[in-house]
């Protein structure tokens, strides 16, 4: 009795499983894909004509234009966007391949996340190609891409399910894309990298007007704070030094034309750094809708007058939102340095 419920049971988990097959499949028909058919195959060749990119997901929608060589956020005022993620999104796209059938029910659609993008899991992907002098450019391709199928045993079979706008078949393709993540992650997010063994004084003015002076002779020297009350004792040098590193990969959460997200006229702390080279770099820092914004101004003299001018037309037209731990040592004040009784 007991080996013929086993086999019972096993029966009756061999028909569920083949009906949720059947229910993905669409129906149980034995189609496949061509051999080779890529997902949008008029997108490898013109992988080199494209122009424009959308992505939409749940409220996000980014788009993408080729502005002077160079890629851009439109939503972003034309801020520069990551090109070497959007040149591997693009190929990663030319290359996917329909290798699997999957359901055209829509009410399945969702298990693969290839449902209607506005739910939040699927991502529609539009792809447009340069426009001519005297025509717009031509749409190479559209594609809702769903949940990824990795490859566990390493094989390179990586697969993702995706479907064609404007068809209700769902795919298995072969390959990987990765088109996740807000409009910040498909910034170029690097803002500066100024490496602390080049700052030779730093001045932080808080946004009461109190005023800290942190300096040093030479780049072997410890750095120093100046105008120390009398009987103050201050933390250990890493402490006082903390603040120089503040410039190094410091990378945007966020970011706004200066024109739209403007510094205020008060409530506002100032930072300066001033390198042995001789750039100077002021930061303007301000709180707004629960972020740290921070506006830049770039000089520079002798030799560095040329990486001034690059480091200013890069972020003169600019208001970033920083991580709140550079914020916190750009906002330095001398009750940070100072070390507690019985520390």
């Amino acid at each position: 009795m007991q080996r013929r419920g086993f086999l019972v049971l096993l029966g009756a988990s061999a028909v569920s499983v083949a009906g949720a097959a059947v229910a993905l499949q669409g129906g149980g028909t034995a189609t496949t894909a061509p051999p080779g058919q890529r997902a949008l195959p008029d997108l490898a060749p013109n992988l080199g004509r494209i122009g424009r990119m959308r992505i939409t997901r749940g409220a996000m929608t980014a788009n993408f234009a080729l502005d002077g060589g160079h890629w851009v956020v439109v939503e972003k005022g034309g801020y520069p966007a990551d090109e070497a993620r959007i040149r591997r999104v693009l190929s990663a796209l030319a290359d996917l391949t329909l290798v699997e059938p999957k359901t055209r029910q829509p009410e399945l659609y969702s298990r693969l996340d290839v449902d209607d993008p506005a739910n939040g899991k699927a991502t529609e992907v539009w792809i447009q190609s340069k426009a001519g002098p005297d025509k717009a450019g031509a749409i190479v391709g559209q594609l809702i891409v769903g949940r990824s199928r990795p490859d566990r045993l390493g094989l390179g079979n990586d697969g993702v399910y995706v479907r064609r706008v404007g068809e209700d078949r769902a795919w298995l393709a072969r390959g990987a894309v990765d088109v996740s993540g807000d409009i910040a992650s498909w910034l170029d997010r690097r803002i500066l990298d100024i490496l602390a063994g080049q700052v030779a004084t730093m001045v932080f003015t808080g946004a009461d007007g109190q005023v800290l002076r942190i300096g040093r002779k030479t780049a072997s020297d410890l750095f120093a704070v100046a105008d120390v009350p009398e009987d103050t004792k201050l933390k250990g040098t890493a402490e006082i030094a903390a603040p120089a590193g503040a410039l190094e990969t410091l990378d945007l959460t966020d970011v706004e034309p200066a024109a739209i997200r403007k510094v205020p006229d008060s409530g506002v702390a100032s930072a300066e750094y001033t390198m042995f080279g001789g750039l100077r770099i002021a930061i303007k820092l301000f709180d707004a809708d629960k972020k740290d914004w921070a506006a830049f101004e770039v000089s520079g003299i002798d030799n560095a007058a040329e990486e001034a001018k690059a480091l200013r037309n890069r972020v003169a037209r600019w208001v970033y939102a920083i991580p709140p731990d550079r914020a916190k040592l750009l906002r330095t004040r001398l009750d940070d340095l100072v070390a507690k009784a019985g520390g």
